[in-house]
């Protein structure tokens, strides 16, 4: 006869298992769940961009008998403060506003004495720095009786005369002074250039009253032409002075401005051309 035997299970044995550190694919899966949740790192690396011009020409082209030239423009990508300067060549005769990007001569040009100037300009973020050369071109306007029309360059420029402080119109560069007198001569033809950007919103005007139609005067016209948009290129006003012209006296004036103006005195014709002094 065959007997068998059969187990009593008395209770529940638990038994923990404890993987050792060198073996299985458990130990291994587990070490590396860890190491990827507390480990991942980002790395950011920081830079600076240099900054750019906008659209500044290599080559600029000014009427002699001014000082300004034109405003430098500049961005940078990361927004910082930026700086402008000047660097080599004809540095020297120039200046740079070092905010503003406002370019100008030091002193009026001549074209017959130098007829371009050349210099890097420069502009920088505090830490990097793009710098591009330019040329400036000085262009001839006729300046004797030879030349016709005679030609005489207007600008504008904060200034104070006989009306007080404010904009003024400037001739042939700010050292001749605000508002100056100009003399012409009967017979000949003149163009006040308004080419210049400062130009802008300033048309001048003739009249026989001081200060025009801010004067209570009305705007002289006979013989008087205009020719483009103040503060664009080719812009002036034409004036043929009338040979038997019976006033000795005009005002120049400004059309939207009151107090940017002075005086134009009529002489007889003596091939001089013109004469522009300061205010008495």
């Amino acid at each position: 006869m065959r007997s068998s035997i059969t187990p009593i299970i008395f209770g529940t044995v638990t038994v923990a298992l404890t993987a050792c550190g060198g073996g299985g694919g458990g130990g291994s899966d587990s070490s590396y769940g860890n190491a990827g949740a507390s480990g991942s790192s980002t790395t950011t690396t920081s830079s600076n961009a240099a900054p750019t011009f906008d659209n500044l020409a290599s080559t600029i082209s000014v009427n002699e008998n001014q000082t300004s030239i034109t405003t430098i423009e500049a961005s940078d990508a990361d927004s910082d403060t930026l700086s402008f300067s000047l660097d080599g060549g004809d540095a020297q005769d120039l200046s740079i506003d070092e905010e503003t990007g406002v370019l100008v001569f030091l002193s009026a040009p001549d074209y017959e004495t130098k007829t371009t100037y050349q210099t890097e300009v420069v502009v920088s973020d505090g830490t990097t720095s793009t710098s591009q050369a330019i040329t400036i071109e000085i262009v001839d306007i006729a300046e004797t009786s030879g030349e016709a029309p005679l030609e005489i360059n207007i600008t504008v420029d904060s200034g104070s005369n006989m009306y007080g402080s404010g904009n003024k119109y400037y001739a042939n560069g700010i050292a001749v002074g605000e508002s100056p007198d100009i003399t012409l001569e009967a017979g000949k033809t003149y163009r006040f250039l308004q080419s210049d950007s400062s130009n802008t919103s300033h048309p001048m005007r003739l009249s026989l009253q001081a200060d025009g139609t801010h004067g209570g005067g009305s705007e002289y016209t006979s013989n008087v032409d205009y020719v483009g948009s103040t503060g664009s290129s080719g812009a002036y006003l034409q004036f043929k002075v009338p040979a038997d012209i019976e006033t000795e006296t005009l005002y120049y004036y400004c059309q939207n401005h009151p107090g940017m103006g002075g005086r134009v005195f009529i002489t007889i014709a003596t091939g001089t051309g013109y004469e522009i002094t300061g205010m008495n």
